[in-house]
């Protein structure tokens, strides 16, 4: 009977410190997603600028060197994940400049940057086709984005 206690006590103990890490623990941890694909080659990359009046502006990048360094900034960026309605109320799309990007490493592997809003430009979201990646939204800490320079690694391309 008293082994049967302390079985019990255990696994309420581990739930417990699932839930915990679930639910709090998690939202705490600096974690960048994109820092386990730094070291792959990117074949593409491309970023949209979203109007207010439903246009966008996009800019495209392929060279293998100005990728690279697109990639090198995107993951030494300090993100934390935040909970998705955290960052909806935090985000405004109501007449608002938003920002969406792509980054390809061949045909199957995609990683999408979108909810970059002028307004909260320390908030995004990134999702991907690859099997087992963390999706989310992110918090950029002790910085925010910079979309001017990516911008700016981008027209040096061309």
């Amino acid at each position: 009977m008293k082994k049967i206690k302390y079985l019990a006590f255990a696994i309420v103990i581990v739930l417990l410190s699932i839930f915990l890490y679930k639910g709090f623990i998690y939202y705490k941890i600096s974690f960048n997603p994109i820092k386990e694909f730094a070291s792959e080659s990117l074949v593409d990359f491309h970023i949209s600028k979203n109007l207010p009046d439903g246009e966008s502006v996009t800019a495209k990048c392929h060279d293998e060197n100005t990728c690279g360094l697109v990639l090198e900034y995107l993951s030494n960026l300090k993100l934390v994940p935040l909970k998705d309605k955290a960052a909806q109320d935090m985000l405004n799309y109501e007449n608002a400049i938003y920002f969406d990007g792509m980054l390809k490493f061949n045909e199957s592997e995609v990683i999408f940057i979108s909810d970059i809003s002028i307004d909260t430009p320390n908030v995004l979201r990134i999702s991907s086709s690859i099997t087992g990646f963390k999706d989310g939204y992110y918090k950029i800490e002790d910085s925010k984005f910079d979309y001017d320079h990516i911008y700016e690694l981008i027209s040096t391309e061309e």
